[in-house]
């Protein structure tokens, strides 16, 4: 057998059980629709963080790449996946979370406003950190880590948060447009949720040769 076999019940049941933590929020903990969808834009930048770590640990375990060259995709990765991020937060703030005190375009000062307000959604920013890890950790343990190259992770996240944006839209859309939003956010949580398990599945924007046996 080639890699490390790691039970799909492990990862599925893990997607699932920080997934319930929103609806959780959402359902009986009252957070709003800002609350929600910022904190699903906010796993974006958890995304980032994750991706920039695994290009440096692939920089380190891979024999064709280098940590030079991994140090410099990061750096990269980093202004672009940033420019790339910002639109869609400025776009949240603006629909839901814009107050007359704040600049909309502030997404640091909103989310220190939001965790404030609600100081429970750090649960909710733990699940997120919780899963991002446990992906990071299978990306070690199958031995991606030794197969991918920096350059190549640069781009894994994209497709990803290009759906994650889209369905942060499309769940605005759906929580304005309806007359029950807690429906809405339930909707968005649960479509959310169904997405993170079909990755936990073996669902991947872009896939990495497995490492060959020796």
């Amino acid at each position: 057998m080639n890699g490390l076999k790691v039970p799909v019940s492990g990862p599925v049941f893990a997607a699932i059980a920080v997934n319930l933590i929103p609806i959780v929020g959402v359902i009986l903990w009252g957070w709003s629709a800002f609350a929600l969808i910022f904190l699903y834009w906010l796993e974006n930048v958890v995304i980032g963080v994750r991706t920039m770590l695994s290009m440096l640990v692939s920089g380190v375990l891979n024999r064709q790449s280098s940590l030079p060259a991994a140090l410099f995709f990061a750096a990269f990765f980093a202004v672009h996946y940033g420019i790339f991020c910002y639109g869609p937060g400025v776009f949240v703030v603006l629909t839901f979370g814009a107050t007359p005190e704040g600049s909309s375009f502030d997404l640091v000062g909103a989310a220190r406003a939001l965790f404030a307000l609600r100081p429970d959604l750090i649960w909710g920013l733990a699940s997120i950190v919780l899963w991002q890890l446990v992906i990071f950790v299978l990306f070690i343990a199958k031995g991606e880590a030794r197969t991918a190259s920096p350059l190549d992770l640069m781009g894994a996240p994209y497709p990803r948060i290009i759906v994650l944006h889209l369905t942060v839209i499309l769940g605005a859309m759906l929580v304005l447009g309806l007359n029950q939003p807690v429906l809405g956010l339930a909707v968005l949580a649960v479509i959310k949720m169904l997405f993170d398990i079909a990755e936990a599945k073996g669902w991947q924007p872009v896939r990495f040769p497995r490492p060959r046996r020796v």
